[in-house]
């Protein structure tokens, strides 16, 4: 089943912001990332894991979804399931994106995997 994205903070700003890129060729990954995680959030090319100790929210389930892989500052997606909503009487599934941005490195957020 399909899921419907909602975008919470500022990721509507750094949309807007990449979308200034003259080449908006990290738009483009961004956009094909969000579509994947919007289709199946366990994609294989998204390599989807739990992140631990997000900024704001360190006891929440979050999620680390890759738009790009083995690049220099790789730019990642943050995001959790939920709140799912009821439309018409019908369920709507959703993915709330926290945050995207470079993949965060030590003594940004600190990058660590739940076993």
């Amino acid at each position: 089943m399909a899921y419907e994205l909602r975008f919470a903070g500022q990721v509507a700003q750094v949309l807007k912001l990449l979308e200034t890129d003259p080449g908006q060729t990290k738009l483009t990954k961004v956009r094909r990332a969000l579509s994947r995680l919007e289709e199946n959030p366990r994609h294989p090319g998204l390599h989807s894991h739990v992140y631990e100790n997000f900024p704001g929210a360190p006891k929440a389930k979050v999620w680390d979804s890759y738009v790009e892989n083995r690049t220099p500052s790789a730019w990642r997606i943050f995001w959790q399931y939920g709140p799912d909503e009821l439309r018409d009487g019908e369920p709507v599934k959703i993915i709330t994106v926290l945050a995207i941005s470079p993949h965060p490195g030590t003594g940004c957020l600190a990058h660590r995997h739940r076993s």
